[in-house]
């Protein structure tokens, strides 16, 4: 959907929701994820699986679960069903869909299905898709950071200089915010869309606030204030080259080791900030203050000091 104008819900009865377009949408995907810490195939018998409720009725399977959106606030629209997993189904090692697989493992499913959903119609079943994300628990979070890097990247150029880490940092902000409204609350498409969905839109007007907002190192001002407390052309020369390796690392939310270095520049500057602060004065404090407790190549004055003026520039 990178092309796509859409509008996502990523809480909503348990599911994320696609609507498409987003100014009148027609089409709705419902997608769930399940992730298993074990490389084995998911068995259909998870899938499909009731729990017994102390009313002796049964809870709705996971898939007969998703299969009530067919019915749902989005019923009008052409709904797909999407249960992604990380790891292959016993029927599949590749994303399908449910008319195309094997015909004793569809047949399972959807008899299944129809008990547990009689009004489920045959070609809602065949509106079922199973996928596969092939990332494993322990790096989806590494892949997320490294999907927004290279959406910088696209927008701003390679060396943007722009912290990546605090724009996700907001838009995970906002889902949160909009996830915390229950789901029961929800009685229409035109709820469903104000009160839990972000769009395309709302990531592009995001990168574009980012980008006006983007303070340009002024690298005459820097190395001004950076001479007159003692450093030497030498010294100057060395920061310039230090900067395109600590612009990576500070704009890599991957780096643990950079983030923590960031994590206490940010703590730094807060607690030396009444308002008047120096750049001269920071750097050196940061060198100072940090720079004895890391390893190389972290330690080293114009790495460190080059990751101290993106902060300064960030924070002032």
């Amino acid at each position: 959907m990178e092309q796509a104008d859409y509008l996502v819900a990523f809480e909503f009865h348990d599911d994320v929701v696609f609507l498409e377009p987003s100014s009148k949408p027609t089409a709705a995907d419902f997608a769930q994820v399940k992730t298993s810490s074990s490389a084995k195939p998911r068995k259909i018998s998870s899938l499909v699986a009731r729990k017994k409720l102390k009313d002796e009725s049964q809870a709705n399977s996971i898939l007969g679960k998703m299969c009530c959106n067919f019915e749902g606030v989005c019923s009008e629209y052409d709904v797909r069903i999407l249960l992604v997993s990380n790891v292959a189904f016993e029927f599949a090692d590749k994303d399908v869909c449910a008319k195309d697989i094997e015909e004793k493992y569809r047949t399972k499913i959807r008899n299944k299905l129809k008990t547990e959903i009689p009004s489920l119609t045959d070609e809602q079943f065949e509106r079922l898709h199973f996928l596969i994300s092939g990332v494993s628990i322990d790096k989806m979070q590494t892949y997320l950071t490294g999907q927004a890097m290279e959406l910088f990247k696209t927008h701003f150029g390679e060396e943007h200089g722009l912290n990546v880490h605090s724009w996700v940092r907001l838009i995970q902000g906002d889902i949160a915010r909009k996830n915390n409204l229950p789901s029961d609350e929800i009685k229409t498409v035109d709820d469903l869309i104000s009160k839990k969905c972000i769009g395309r839109s709302y990531v592009t007007d995001s990168l574009a606030v980012v980008a006006k907002a983007k303070h340009t190192i002024d690298t005459a001002l820097v190395n001004t204030q950076l001479g007159a407390a003692g450093w030497t052309a030498a010294d100057l020369v060395r920061l310039s080259k230090a900067f395109p390796d600590a612009t990576y690392d500070y704009t890599d939310g991957s780096n643990a080791v950079a983030r923590g270095i960031v994590s206490k520049l940010e703590a730094l500057f807060e607690a030396m900030n009444n308002g008047d602060i120096e750049l001269a004065a920071f750097c050196e404090k940061s060198l100072s203050a940090i720079g004895a407790a890391l390893e190389h190549p972290y330690n080293k004055k114009p790495y460190l000091t080059a990751l101290a003026i993106l902060v300064f520039y960030e924070k002032i």
